[in-house]
């Protein structure tokens, strides 16, 4: 009879040690996947973004836009592909022209300053 209690009990503490294990891993592994994703996404976010700004320092030149996006992408697709990083080209076209359109719109118009000899009033010595 003690044999049967304990091998029930066992049955029982097994049976929700399961349960418990099943309902962490459910909800906690989509989590952890989600956050693994979004922490790859904001890296590409990264390396395109400075890959951008890279090119654009290096590339100088009228009409030179579209050849420079173009060596963009296929430099950020091969730094992507080195470190695991699955994106569709569609998905780094679409980084590469959002981090041009916030360079440019980080981009400062800086007006000439006026001279400011004679501008300033000159105390006479006492």
């Amino acid at each position: 009879m003690e044999k049967l209690f304990f091998d029930l009990l066992y049955c029982v503490l097994y049976g929700v040690i399961v349960w418990a294990a099943h309902a962490i891993v459910k909800d906690v592994l989509p989590f952890v996947r989600a956050k693994l994703a979004s922490t790859q996404y904001s890296w590409a976010a990264e390396i395109i973004e400075n890959t951008v700004r890279a090119y654009e320092q290096l590339i100088v030149g009228p009409n030179m836009g579209e050849e420079r996006y173009k060596l963009v992408v296929d430099q950020v697709t091969k730094e992507l592909n080195k470190l695991g990083i699955e994106l569709t080209n569609q998905q780094i076209m679409t980084l590469v022209e959002a981090a041009v359109q916030v360079m440019n719109s980080e981009k400062l118009v800086v007006e000439p300053l006026e001279p400011l000899i004679g501008t300033v009033e000159e105390k006479p010595n006492e």
